[in-house]
């Protein structure tokens, strides 16, 4: 297996165990994570029928995922990641089985489900920035665009089989099988994160590239001011730290710059995926959660040809330019979902819709997580990606809590007409 590895470029991070330990645990639970939000959209809409409530729940989720993040960047930076996985995979097993057992119990509420959101937004707030900034740690520099393509093939893989078990657990079972699922995911990435041993030497940040020196140092010569000056001690020293990161990101302006755009466009096309959509299948399409999952099954098999394609390749020029251009094909498609089609051909359109979206979002990210890996020092890594994700889902609740409110409104179709015209991506 090693020696095979070694050969395709896409699969030479699995020559180091511990990164294969955390594939392993990460590729099942996010396989229960995509049972779980298939079967969660639906339950709502069965307790509710309304979108207002899907908003709530889906808001009290990005909430505190956002206002935690920067915490979480700090404790990613100051503790070991592997630690903070442990708590947040052992903790997330926990409350979801809880939930599961309401369900079957037939106790669940709706203000259940606004709980178990909350709770993950507060996990996720430190699990992400854990998450992210871990490679760094396994796998030597010129094979993160490896490990990251395998991450995002992991993550894209589940959404098309996860939604499909979700959806197959409500149709046979019943919301709570799916809940059960997801459970025991968490169980088993726990016991793969148990198992897995860091190497002992962390991995050095790489010398600047010839390229990309201009304004560069500048930008190291700010943080490690910054860095210099905090204080690593008590409150004091987490607010010195989240500082630190912060003048690290503001003197980058290609940093930013990229936070301050996916903002723009999260809170369109979040609200747009995750609120309008089921209402657009349910009371446009005419059509049932089998739908739901096989649009988001077609979005990451898009996914995961992107994500084959950035693996393999050596190099890709103008990488940050091809990232946006796939954003606006992404605005397209999304365009294409709500506009008025024929009878009968809706899941056709939107399967084809959703994996141009699908292929779009593969695109940018493993791209994004490359560069930031390969950019930013190690000890800076877990802040700047704390705030890359804080930035770039900052004003995603806001958008998610009027999504709702809007679709109810003016109607689904139209919601998603509109997210595509004001998209800034």
């Amino acid at each position: 297996m090693l020696e095979f590895s070694g050969r395709i470029r896409l699969l030479r991070a699995f020559k180091y165990r511990p990164f294969t330990y955390l594939w392993i645990g990460q590729t099942i639970s996010s396989l229960g994570d995509g049972a779980y939000t298939t079967a969660l959209a639906w339950l709502i809409l069965v307790l509710t029928g309304s979108a207002t409530a899907m908003g709530i729940v889906v808001t009290a989720n990005a909430l505190p995922r956002v206002l935690f993040l920067l915490l979480g960047g700090v404790v990613a930076d100051r503790l070991p990641r592997r630690l903070m996985m442990l708590l947040s995979d052992g903790s997330r097993a926990v409350i979801v089985l809880l939930i599961a057992l309401l369900s079957w119990t037939h106790q669940l509420q709706l203000w259940h489900l606004v709980v178990l959101s909350l709770f993950f937004g507060i996990v996720d707030g430190f699990f992400i920035p854990a998450y992210q900034s871990i490679p760094a740690q396994l796998v030597p520099r010129d094979d993160l665009p490896s490990a990251n393509a395998l991450n995002e093939l992991s993550l894209r893989f589940s959404q098309f089989v996860g939604p499909l078990l979700g959806a197959a657990c409500v149709a046979l079972v019943g919301p709570g099988s799916a809940f059960g699922l997801d459970g025991l995911s968490f169980v088993l990435s726990t016991l793969c994160l148990l198992a897995m041993r860091l190497p002992a030497r962390l991995l050095e940040p790489a010398p600047l590239a010839p390229e990309t020196n201009i304004g560069r140092q500048q930008e190291l010569n700010v943080a490690q001011a910054a860095e210099a000056e905090a204080e690593r001690q008590g409150v004091r020293g987490v607010f010195s730290d989240m500082r630190a990161g912060l003048d690290y990101v503001l003197g980058s302006t290609w940093l930013w710059v990229s936070i301050v755009i996916s903002a723009g466009g999260n809170v369109f096309s979040g609200a747009a995926l995750e609120v309008a959509l089921p209402k657009l299948i349910s009371s446009v399409y005419g059509s049932g959660v089998w739908l739901l999952g096989m649009l988001a099954s077609a979005s990451a098999i898009g996914s995961i040809v992107a994500v084959l394609i950035v693996g393999q390749l050596k190099q890709i020029n103008g990488r940050g330019l091809k990232m946006y251009f796939f954003s606006i094909i992404s605005g397209l498609a999304l365009a294409l979902m709500g506009w008025p089609l024929p009878r009968g051909s809706e899941p056709l359109v939107a399967g084809i819709a959703s994996v141009f979206i699908g292929f779009s979002m593969g695109f940018f990210n493993v791209n994004w997580f490359i560069i930031l890996q390969q950019m930013i020092p190690d000890k800076f890594l877990g802040r700047v990606s704390s705030i890359d994700m804080m930035g770039s889902l900052c004003l995603t609740p806001v958008g998610l809590a009027l999504g709702g409110i809007i679709t109810d409104s003016i109607g689904p179709a139209w919601s998603l007409l509109a997210v595509a015209s004001s998209s800034p991506c």
